[in-house]
């Protein structure tokens, strides 16, 4: 497949976003952040408003690390800040020592003010990483705020999920993606901007056929069982033998059934027949993706 025949669909656009980068020491510890969020401030607002969790690559994908983060909205000015009284005091001691070229030190170096916007309207997100051993994607809490080591989608349902999760995206986003090393690199512009969807993303639920409709529960309740059942293998995530990594390294009988009953509802979507080839799966592929793309 050449990579020149392939272009980015309008359908897609808006989805996919870059977590945020602090690019300072915004990071507290889980018990700083409890006193945080137990002191009051002086305009009667709560500190929750700017201390949240923090998720990074090794929190989705190895033990969870329960990391907070300081984080002013952007554009918050030094006077609102400072009325914030502890979370301000901490970044003046420990972040503006390190930042006396940032004018405006107590705000992320690259807060990514789109993903904030689309992912506030949402119940959950999803995350991927942008390079691991395994494309795996994962559900995250509203109140997270994603690092930019991970790529995030501001959609909160299962059948957006279960699509991103299936064989179809998987073997597209590895054939357009890039290689780091061993491991492979998730771009949203190349591997998500340019994957055509049985039917466009956006699409109203009453725009869709009945048949549409059943395809897409079909989807939705493949995708629940395969998260239920890796959630519930890795417990409470305190035994740190039972990653996700370490699952999909193992790849026991009951998740490689989960993944081929998931694939199975996704291709009936595309109206394809189950089993195909990687070479076959990505001709057809890209013959929707030009079709999309070529639409007024």
């Amino acid at each position: 497949m050449r990579a020149s025949a392939v272009r980015p669909l309008l359908e897609n656009r808006g989805f996919a976003f870059p977590g945020d980068e602090k690019r300072g020491s915004f990071e507290i510890t889980e018990a700083q952040a409890r006193r945080f969020l137990a002191a009051p401030n002086v305009h009667g607002k709560p500190n929750r408003d700017v201390v949240r969790p923090w998720t990074g690559v090794a929190d989705m994908l190895r033990t969870p690390q329960h990391q907070w983060v300081i984080d002013f909205p952007p554009g918050m000015e030094e006077r609102e800040a400072a009325l914030y009284a502890l979370p301000f005091a901490h970044l003046r001691r420990h972040a503006q020592p390190a930042q006396r070229r940032r004018r405006r030190w107590w705000l992320h170096g690259s807060p990514q003010v789109e993903m904030r916007i689309a992912l506030a309207k949402r119940d959950r997100f999803i995350a991927v990483p942008r390079v691991a051993k395994h494309l795996l994607f994962v559900w995250l809490p509203p109140e997270t705020l994603p690092d930019h080591a991970l790529i995030v989608f501001a959609r909160d349902d299962d059948w957006f999920f279960g699509v991103l999760h299936s064989r179809f995206h998987q073997v597209w986003a590895l054939r357009m993606g890039t290689q780091l090393e061993d491991r492979p690199r998730y771009t949203p512009t190349t591997c998500f901007e340019t994957f055509p969807f049985p039917w466009p993303p956006a699409t109203p639920l009453g725009k869709l056929t009945r048949v549409q409709e059943d395809q897409r529960t079909a989807i939705a309740q493949a995708a629940r069982a395969l998260d239920g059942q890796r959630c519930e293998w890795l417990g409470d995530r305190t035994d740190k033998k039972r990653t996700l990594t370490a699952l999909y390294n193992a790849r026991p009988a009951w998740l490689i059934n989960a993944h081929a009953a998931l694939d199975d509802t996704v291709a009936a979507a595309y109206g394809w027949p189950v089993g195909l080839s990687d070479d076959k799966m990505i001709a057809r592929l890209l013959a929707l993706n030009q079709e999309r793309s070529s639409r007024p």
